[in-house]
């Protein structure tokens, strides 16, 4: 009998398992953060939500990184457009951000600190100018308060995606064992 119990039990949990929805969130402003999320989407069935910005940035990039600093300098979260209103249905989220600063985007920042994530397991990912990821593992468990973050995010420069979907996968696999 404990065996058939054993069985039925192993059975219903790998069967939530494979229900479990995942989401990919990122914010892009250049593309590159866009191509990493559509791989890692691809590589675990995710479905993908664009992190947007209710005023959007200014088209010129010294514009952008002045805003930035005064924005990271603050801690001003600025408004982003609702989340997917079935978000509840996720019990995996990667999240994407490009290195601002030394940190996650401040739109990012503005989903990471919303509360829309607690309970959830969120994974973090980034893509950088050449300053590696920075303090963006860490803050991403800071600002997510309520959350089961990854802390051995993936990082990439540029729009380069080496390694990016095996580490999907392998973070998918672990993060729903």
């Amino acid at each position: 009998m404990k065996k058939i119990l054993t069985i039925i039990l192993g059975s219903l949990l790998f069967a939530s398992t494979i229900e479990a929805k995942t989401l990919v969130a990122y914010y892009s402003i250049t593309g590159n953060t866009q191509k990493a999320a559509e791989v890692v989407a691809e590589a675990t069935g995710a479905d993908l939500y664009q992190i947007e910005l209710v005023t959007p940035y200014p088209p010129e990039y010294r514009d952008q990184v002045a805003l930035a600093k005064k924005e990271l300098a603050d801690g001003t979260l600025p408004p982003i457009k609702p989340w997917p209103e079935n978000i509840s249905q996720y019990y995996v989220v990667f999240v994407g951000s490009p290195v601002w600063l030394g940190t996650m985007a401040t739109p990012v920042r503005t989903f990471l600190a919303s509360g829309v994530l607690k309970g959830k397991t969120v994974i973090p990912f980034v893509t950088h100018g050449g300053g590696g990821a920075d303090n963006c593992f860490i803050d991403t468990a800071k600002l997510c308060e309520g959350c089961e973050v990854e802390t051995d995010g993936w990082s990439g420069y540029g729009s380069m995606t080496f390694g990016l979907k095996k580490w999907a996968e392998k973070s998918l696999k672990e993060a729903v064992e």
